[in-house]
């Protein structure tokens, strides 16, 4: 059947959901509870509501419906629309939803890339702290497509950070976000021993006075009404648990990992022998340099990357308005090819311009074009000339 995404026709098979069919057409759209090959977790939960989109019937004249994309299947005809204000404001507050519960701060904190993961200058309690996917997760891959600007106020929330080990595998049940996919995939795989299931959380995230004068000042939310995975009895051996990984690869946080060297390699090694797709993850936040994408660009503290069409990275560069340094660094010479722009706020935006520079000369051996001062200026000539 045809239908039309973001104003491209597209023929996709009878039966698919609109998110199936936003994939399809290279059209992405956020989601946490959905993962390819074991469908939508939210329907044993609540949904994380990030995949709408808008749909009309294809009549001019027919209002656009805000749709969860996942559990909506095409219909001939159909006009959907994967992006715009609207449904941006809309996953933006959804997604506070999210992180109201998550621990979060790390991944707009100064010191992110250089921290050593033990210590906190910011006095950031261990339960408001990342987790050891940091850099890696899903969430916060996804925090980063949606929320670019850091329009979501970045706090630190409290959760119970309790681990639970079993064999190669670590539970943090604060950590859980309820999207379901461990739940789907440890019951639909042969794989898997059914030993998971979803629970209502019905008591606050702390116990106890003190957990609830924690809640009522505002530093541990309160998690009534959401729900979470867990072992149906207790603990994972019990409950049947046949250790194969598979919940580990598809949790979009860090509630189920396989920490240390060890548990990379075990993990691994589940990958080869598993059936599990890979997930769909948002794609990089650079950007195509266009008059409108310029428009865009507040004027605010933070830094920018420059780079070419085949991605080579021209200019790194803090500064104290992103508008005015962008255009002007695209008057230099060595940014002259430039058609690609990433951004990100930053109100210490030297610092996060040094770290940035520091890890583009580890991975590279060099700094880019646009930074880089030459070799003359500590060449043996200069030298030479110094000492004489």
């Amino acid at each position: 059947m045809q239908v039309r995404i973001d104003g491209v026709a597209l023929n996709v098979p009878e039966g698919v959901s609109i998110l199936q069919a936003c994939d399809l057409a290279g059209r992405y759209v956020p989601r946490l509870c959905s993962y390819p090959g074991i469908g939508c977790g939210g329907e044993l939960g609540v949904s994380c509501g990030l995949c709408v989109v808008e749909v009309t019937g294809g009549r001019r004249d027919s209002e656009p419906v805000p749709t969860l994309s996942c559990c909506m299947p095409v219909r001939p005809g159909m006009d959907i629309t994967t992006s715009g204000p609207a449904l941006h404001a809309d996953r933006l507050r959804r997604l506070a939803d999210i992180l109201d519960h998550h621990p979060h701060i790390c991944l707009s904190c100064p010191d992110r890339d250089g921290c050593s993961r033990e210590e906190c200058r910011f006095g950031v309690p261990v339960e408001g702290r990342c987790c050891s996917e940091f850099g890696r997760c899903e969430l916060g891959k996804l925090v980063a497509y949606i929320d670019p600007g850091l329009q979501l106020r970045r706090w630190a929330a409290v959760v119970p950070r309790e681990a639970h080990d079993e064999g190669r595998i670590r539970r943090e049940q604060g950590l859980c976000i309820g999207c379901g996919r461990c739940v789907m995939i440890c019951a639909s795989s042969p794989f898997a021993g059914s030993a998971l299931q979803m629970e209502d959380i019905v008591a606050p995230a702390a116990t106890g006075q003190a957990g609830l004068a924690a809640i009522q000042r505002g530093a541990i939310p309160d998690a009534g009404g959401r729900c979470r995975a867990l072992p149906v009895k207790g603990t994972l051996r019990a409950s049947g648990c046949t250790f194969c990984g598979q919940c580990v690869m598809v949790c979009p946080t860090g509630a189920v990992t396989a920490p240390g060297e060890a548990g990379a390699r075990w993990l691994e090694n589940c990958r080869k022998k598993s059936p599990v797709a890979s997930p769909v993850l948002p794609p990089d936040s650079w950007r195509w340099l266009t008059e409108d994408e310029l428009a865009a660009i507040p004027p605010v503290p933070g830094v920018f990357q420059l780079a070419d069409s085949t991605g080579q990275v021209l200019r790194i560069a803090g500064v104290a308005d992103l508008s005015r340094g962008v255009i002007a660094a695209l008057m230099e010479a060595t940014c002259a090819s430039a058609s690609r722009l990433w951004f990100e706020r930053a109100e210490l935006f030297t610092q996060r311009e040094s770290e940035l520079l520091a890890r583009y000369a580890q991975d590279h051996g060099h700094l880019p074009p646009g930074n880089d001062l030459g070799d003359d200026l500590f060449g043996e000539d200069l030298f030479d000339e110094d000492l004489e």
